[in-house]
């Protein structure tokens, strides 16, 4: 039983870090492009674009090096005996699942929206200051995703007891699958709350740099559409609750 927990384990480390880089990647490249076309189009305002490219890639990495979390930690933090038959098991492959999935909308999200805020820096760059401070907090929520994700898979390293002895394997597979539920349920449940939150928030840098007296109405609408855009997360949290204690 010990071999299996410690494959799991290294399963579920290899999909958190390896699925977690892919959209990372791509949303950091997608401020980077972004970039360099705006440096094209305002060769003035190099200093204002670059540093609202490195920023809002910085930020855009944050789902990544939460995968990269809890990937260590399922190399590292378990004994080098784990006990907890089947339930450690199939929560160790669930967490790796929910962090590495969970991280693709918020990472899509955040690189969508720090391309459009350098692109809104080239059209309008005395509102600089502006347009970085909403991709930041455009960012920010759109990481409330990778949160959860992340939240669920501590959850499924720290908090599933041990298998009982003596269990019925009718109970002992019902159970195994509810903890891979759980990690589905938040790392699919946050695909596309991830991603319409950043595609609000860069719409939202866009028009500000073509209609910066509009900030407020616009940030308005931006904290809306997101706190909607968001609701379906929350279920998806709430669902993989009951999936892990229910």
């Amino acid at each position: 039983m010990v071999e299996y927990i410690r494959i799991a384990a290294f399963l579920g480390a290899g999909l958190s870090v390896g699925i977690g880089a892919i959209t990372t990647g791509i949303g950091s490249g997608l401020i980077a492009g972004e970039g360099a076309k705006a440096l094209i189009v305002q060769p003035k305002a190099n200093e204002s674009i670059f540093r609202t490219m490195l920023i809002g890639q910085a930020a855009a990495q944050t789902a990544g090096i939460f995968a990269l979390v809890i990937s260590m930690l399922l190399l590292y933090g378990i004994s080098e005996a784990p006990e907890g038959g089947w339930f450690k098991t199939a929560a160790y492959l669930s967490a790796g699942l929910a962090m590495g999935l969970g991280s693709i909308g918020s990472s899509y999200g955040a690189g969508y929206a720090g391309g459009q805020a350098c692109k809104s820096v080239a059209r309008m760059p005395k509102q600089s200051n502006m347009i970085l401070g909403n991709m930041l907090i455009g960012q920010a929520l759109a990481q409330t995703s990778a949160i959860f994700a992340l939240l669920v898979a501590f959850l499924l390293l720290y908090s599933v007891p041990e298998q009982p002895e003596g269990l019925e394997i009718g109970n002992i597979i019902v159970k195994s699958l509810a903890l891979i539920g759980a990690g589905l349920a938040i790392g699919l449940g946050t695909l596309g709350p991830g991603t319409g939150v950043g595609y609000v928030a860069g719409k939202a840098s866009d028009m500000i740099g073509r209609f910066p007296n509009e900030k407020l109405k616009i940030l308005r609408t931006m904290f809306l559409g997101a706190a909607v855009s968001q609701s379906t997360a929350i279920y998806s949290l709430v669902v993989a609750f009951l999936l892990i204690f229910a």
